[in-house]
Formats: C-alpha cells, sequence, structure tokens
C-alpha cells in the first residue's frame, strides 16, 4: 500500500468511507429486511405490478435520473463557488437549481397522476386484453404512488449539498429513514392488521418525504439561504449545465437498459413470477455494492474536488488506484462465495409465505449471476468520481451508452431471438448485466490512464492473478461446508437447515480467505483490516478523553 493511502489525505477518505458505509448499512439492511417481508406477505404479481414495475421500474428510475445527474453535476459547482466566492454566492446557485427542479418534478407527478395507462403500455408488454389484471394494479399502483418522486427527488439534492459540507452520516440516514418508514409500514399494516396493499402505498409516500425531512434537519443551519429562485442566467448554472448535459444523456441511456431488462423483455415472456425473481435477485449485490464501494467514493468525492489538474493526475491517481485494489481484495473472493451460497442465503431470507420452492430456486440463481458484478461494481463508483472530478462528462456519458447497447442486446437477442425461458432468461439478463458492466469498468481504467498515473500494468496484473486465486480457494471452501452441513429433519430446505449451512459456511470462508491471502501474499485484506482497527481505537480514545459533564457550575 502507498504512502498516500497511508498518509492524511488517505485516513480521510477511509473515516469518510466509513461513516456513509454506517449509515448506508442502516439503508440497505432496512431495505434487505423490506424485502424479505414483501415477499412473504405479497403474492407474485402484486410484486411484480406494485414494487417491482410501479416503483422501481418508473417511480424509483426517475428518481435515479435526477440523483444521477445533480450529484456529479451540481456539487463541483456548488463547492468552487463556496470556495471562491462564498455560501452566499454557493447558495443563490442552489437555490435555482432547487426552484427548477421542483417544477419539474411536479409536472412529473401530475403527468404519471393524468396518464398511467400509456406509461404502462411504454414499460410492459401488458394489454388489458393479454394482462388485465396486472395492467390494473400498475395503474392504480402508479396513481397512488406518484407524489412519492417529489420528496425523494428533492432529498437527492439535499443529499449532495450534506456531502458539500462533509456531513456524511445525515446525508445516508435519510435513506435508511425511508426504507424503515416502509418496512414498518408494511410490516405492521399487513402483518399484523390485515390492511392490505394501501399499506405499502402508505408506507412509501410517507417514507419518501420522512427522507427528505432528514437531510433538512442536517441542513438547519443553512436553510436560512433557501430562496427561491429563476435566475437561470447566474453563470454557475450554465457551467452545471455544460456538465449535466452529456451526463444525461448517458444516464437516460441506463434507466431505459433497466425497464427494458427488468420490466419490459420479463413481461413479454408472460411467466408469473421472473420479474419478481429477476427484482430480488439484484438485491444482494446492490446492497453489498452500497456498502463499501458507494460509501468510499462518496466519502472520497470532495477531496477530488478540491484537487487541482496536477494534484489530480498524480495524487488522485495513486489514491484511486489504492481504494480501488482495497475494494477488489474483498469483492472478488466474495462475488464467488456469494455465488456457492446463493441457494441458502435466498431460501433462508425470503423463502416462506407467498415465496415458495420454485421462487426460490429462480431468486437464487438470479442472485448467483448478478453477484459476478461485484467487482466491476466496486470498482465503477470509484472511478467514475474520478472522472467527474475532472470533469470528464462526455467521456463517461459516450462510454456507459455503449454497454447499455451491450447489455440490451444480450437479452434481445437471448430471448427475442433465441427464444429463451424461465432460468435460461434470468441468466442471460443477468449475464448480459455482468458482462456490460465489467466491459465499462475495463474501458474507464483504459480512459483514466490516458489523464492520471494510475493502475501501474504489471502490478495489476499481479495482484488480479492472487485476488482470483484466494476466491476460488476460498469458494471451493465454502462449497464443500455447504455440502457437508448436517441436515435436521426429513425436508434439507427447511429455513433451519439453510441457517445451519450458513452458520458452517460464514466462518469457513472468513477463515480460509485470510489464510490464502497470507500465502498468495495479498496484502490489502489486513491494510483494510488494520486501518478499520486504528479508526476503531482512535474513536474509542476520543471517546474516553472527552471531559466528563457533572453539572456543577
Amino acid at each position: 500500500m502507498t504512502a498516500e493511502f497511508k498518509g492524511t489525505l488517505g485516513h480521510r477518505v477511509f473515516r469518510a468511507g466509513i461513516t456513509v458505509a454506517i449509515a448506508h448499512a442502516l439503508f440497505k439492511l432496512a431495505s434487505l429486511f423490506q424485502i424479505m417481508v414483501l415477499s412473504r406477505l405479497i403474492p407474485a404479481a402484486l410484486y411484480e405490478s406494485v414494487y417491482a414495475i410501479a416503483f422501481e421500474g418508473c417511480i424509483f428510475t426517475l428518481f435515479l435520473i435526477g440523483e444521477e445527474v445533480i450529484g456529479p453535476a451540481f456539487l463541483p459547482v456548488f463547492m468552487r463557488e463556496k470556495k471562491d466566492h462564498g455560501a452566499g454566492h454557493a447558495w443563490a446557485f442552489a437555490n435555482v437549481i432547487l426552484t427548477i427542479q421542483a417544477l419539474i418534478v411536479l409536472l412529473t407527478v401530475a403527468a404519471l397522476v393524468a396518464f398511467p395507462d400509456a406509461i404502462v403500455r411504454l414499460m410492459t408488454a401488458w394489454s388489458p386484453e393479454n394482462a388485465p389484471r396486472q395492467y390494473g394494479l400498475t395503474i392504480r399502483a402508479l396513481r397512488w404512488l406518484a407524489p412519492a418522486i417529489f420528496g425523494l427527488s428533492m432529498a437527492s439534492t439535499t443529499y449532495v449539498l450534506l456531502n458539500g459540507y462533509k456531513r456524511f452520516f445525515l446525508a445516508a440516514f435519510g435513506d435508511a429513514v425511508w426504507r424503515l418508514c416502509v418496512m414498518l409500514c408494511v410490516g405492521i399494516g399487513m402483518g399484523i392488521f390485515g390492511f392490505g396493499i394501501r399499506s405499502l402505498f402508505a408506507g412509501l409516500l410517507a417514507g419518501s418525504a420522512l427522507k427528505l425531512l432528514t437531510h433538512l434537519v442536517g441542513l438547519f443551519r443553512e436553510l436560512r439561504h433557501v430562496r427561491w429562485s429563476l435566475d437561470i442566467h447566474h453563470p454557475a448554472v450554465r457551467q452545471m449545465a455544460m456538465l449535466a448535459l452529456p451526463l444525461l444523456a448517458g444516464i437516460l441511456f441506463a434507466r431505459f437498459r433497466d425497464v427494458f431488462n427488468n420490466v419490459y423483455i420479463l413481461s413479454y415472456l408472460k411467466t408469473e413470477g421472473l420479474i419478481q425473481a429477476n427484482s430480488i435477485g439484484r438485491k444482494l449485490f446492490q446492497t453489498i455494492g452500497f456498502l463499501i464501494p458507494y460509501a468510499f467514493s462518496i466519502g472520497m468525492f470532495p477531496y477530488l474536488c478540491e484537487m487541482s489538474p496536477d494534484e489530480q493526475r498524480e495524487r488522485a491517481g495513486r489514491l484511486v488506484t489504492d481504494v480501488s485494489r482495497l475494494l477488489l481484495s474483498i469483492f472478488i473472493p466474495l462475488s464467488l462465495v456469494i455465488g456457492v451460497m446463493a441457494y441458502p442465503l435466498c431460501g433462508f431470507l425470503f423463502g416462506g409465505g407467498e415465496f415458495g420452492p420454485e421462487a426460490v430456486r429462480r431468486t437464487a440463481w438470479s442472485t448467483a449471476c448478478y453477484t459476478l458484478v461485484l467487482p466491476a461494481f466496486s470498482l465503477e463508483y470509484l472511478l467514475m468520481q474520478a472522472f467527474f472530478a475532472q470533469r470528464r462528462m462526455i467521456a463517461i456519458s459516450v462510454t456507459g451508452m455503449v454497454f447499455v447497447l451491450v447489455s440490451i442486446g444480450i437479452s434481445a437477442w437471448g430471448i427475442l431471438f433465441l427464444g429463451l425461458q424461465g432460468m435460461a432468461a434470468l441468466g442471460v439478463v443477468a449475464g448480459g448485466y455482468v458482462v456490460s458492466r465489467t466491459m465499462k469498468s475495463l474501458t474507464l481504467i483504459i480512459l483514466l490512464k490516458r489523464h492520471t498515473i494510475a493502475f501501474p500494468l504489471r502490478e495489476t496484473a499481479v495482484f488480479l492473478a492472487r485476488t482470483i486465486a484466494v476466491g476460488i480457494l476460498t469458494a471451493i471452501a465454502v462449497g464443500i461446508a455447504i455440502r457437508l452441513a448436517p441436515h435436521v429433519g426429513s425436508n434439507p430446505s427447511a429455513s433451519f437447515n439453510l441457517l445451519i449451512q450458513l452458520i458452517l459456511a460464514a466462518p469457513v470462508a472468513g477463515i480460509t480467505f485470510l489464510m490464502a491471502s497470507h500465502w498468495f501474499r495479498l496484502r490489502e485484506p489486513f491494510d483494510m483490516l488494520h486501518s478499520a482497527t486504528q479508526w476503531v481505537r482512535n474513536r474509542m480514545k476520543n471517546r474516553s478523553q472527552q471531559p466528563v459533564n457533572t453539572g456543577g457550575t
């Protein structure tokens, strides 16, 4: 590990990443518990229409379009304005963006309420003739859930503002609040009082509002700057537009891929449960990916934005390389291990109630396929932050669009032309996603090396060979442990037996991983463990040295 990562900047980024990771752990664990509740209480047809299509496919996709534009385009401009001209000037710019965003979101909500039938026909292969029940449920859900976009979308800007002030925990904690709200509403409303699907509607709407409220609490000192403003001639607005427009094209392509792969192409097959299996199959790798890679990228971005062009070439290159190697040393082995453990994991987490054995098998297969994207997924966040900090929006947008088309092409080729069904259809959709994201990350590394001193070829090749060897040994050991796990009772797929497999496999994975890392001289896991231990010790030391308030005068 280089001195750059062990230096002051590296430790600051590491501390920021840990802070964000703690909050995101609450968010993603709440998300996972939410899906566990939904899978058991809601039939597959209802889950697909209301949650997978109306919310994830439409509402959340629209929210992501705004979030993925605002984050990288807004924050560099806002921080530069604050640094060069002061907080008042920066907030004058922020007020214009907030006002324009609010107007666009309100128009979007109105369009969803007024024309849900057109949106359902656009997103799916359903119609009142070939799928009347699913079609009607999705239209109803869109009308009810449309207002949730306002809270979610406005919170994407307040999230960025909190990160600009380096208040990382509250920014990420807002996501945990809305997920917990959904889980509580569904668990109590449906599981205890039997209120039905209205509990899910209430949870999503209330959660979106609470997410925004949490961020406003974090920005309480800055709210005095907030004003309605349409001063589109502000110089910073034009600067942001120049960054956002090329980025928007790539994001629209990516969201089109998600809707096509996760909704339309699977609804074309008209097989109940495929959309649900694909939706839940993505959750595990997304949960893991957000806990560490996304957290580190968020913590790193403000520091990258503050670097000069010369510093970005050398210091940023070394920093991105070091953090990338830390993440790959964990996520290459982890992706292989989770692939082996996919069936007991999905059976234990989601099996039961409305989620039967066939649903578990489909979801486990989808999970195993999607999890292979974890190494590329972990790198992509960091690489994109480096491009955003350098304002190289066109390069990253064009790269993203090319590999979006690759993913769509693989899905269409497998399902529309080869006629794949069932598990094979799930595999080709997930496999196309993995291939395209991996190729994208490799391309970004090549492009980054043209402007940044990063990823030396020989050292990187040796590192990857060692990491893959560690991953293969660990996965083999976990597979043997699962096969040898004792079964209790006559049903080998019962939850208790699955829990025994997981309990046995987890320590085998950890011990084998550490031993193999030592054998193959893979130092990154131990460096990360040392840094995390040092961070915890420093936190405990600082807390113990704080003076105790005895209440005296």
